[in-house]
Formats: C-alpha cells, structure tokens, sequence
C-alpha cells in the first residue's frame, strides 16, 4: 500500500539554504529516493541580513545533484509559464526528489525596495 501517493511542495529561500538543517534533510531525501517531493528555491540572493553572496558561496545546483536530487536550473520564477513547465518536468522523475532553482528578483516590482533585503517584513511602495 502507498502511504504516500500525494506530491508534496516545499519553498525554500536562500536563507534557509545556508542552515545546516537544510543540508541534512534534503540528503535524507535524496537518500529516501522521495520522488514526490518537489522544492522551489528562491534563488534572488538576498536573505533577511542582506546580499548574500559574500558568504552562500555553494554550488546549490551541483549540491543537490550529489544528494541524488532531480535539478532543473534557471527556471524564471517571475514567469508562471516557466514554472508551471518546471513542475512538469519534476513531476516525470519520479525516483529522486526536484529542486526547482528558480531566479528571482526580491521585492520584484517595487519602485524602492526591490533587489534589496529591505523587503523583509516591510511595505513594498
């Protein structure tokens, strides 16, 4: 009997990357081969304390590959067409978890605020 016979979706920003947390259970899923897992990582570079890039010097794409994950790269997350075809191709692998690096812009929209980390629990005009 499946247990498990529903997709399960999980967002992850670049924040929740760096924390050690992330490392291991995303290792347990790829170990678990949970192929009805799909995670959407707002990869726009910026976390609550700012830019990020000084410090989350990984390659997130080739991290999760070698956890045993399903990758697809440079999904537009500002194009729902780009992403609804992302979770498409996730949904056709169904013996490893998907991580979907979709690049964004914080703030995406906002006239003062966006691509910066003052977004966080701010208005956006």
């Amino acid at each position: 009997h499946d247990i498990v016979d529903h997709h399960t979706y999980a967002f992850m920003g670049d924040g929740c990357m760096m924390e050690g947390i992330s490392h291991e259970v995303c290792s347990l899923a790829g170990t678990l081969k949970l192929g009805k897992l799909t995670a959407f990582y707002d990869d726009n570079g910026i976390s609550i304390d700012g830019h990020v890039d000084g410090w989350f010097t990984d390659d997130t794409a080739l991290r999760f590959e070698a956890y045993g994950w399903h990758v697809v790269r440079n999904v537009d997350g500002h194009n729902p067409d780009a992403i609804k075809a992302a979770i498409e191709e996730a949904r056709k692998v169904t013996d490893k978890p998907s991580l979907l690096m979709c690049k964004t812009v914080i703030g995406f929209g906002s006239p003062n605020k966006a691509g910066t980390h003052d977004v966080h629990g701010a208005a956006l005009g």
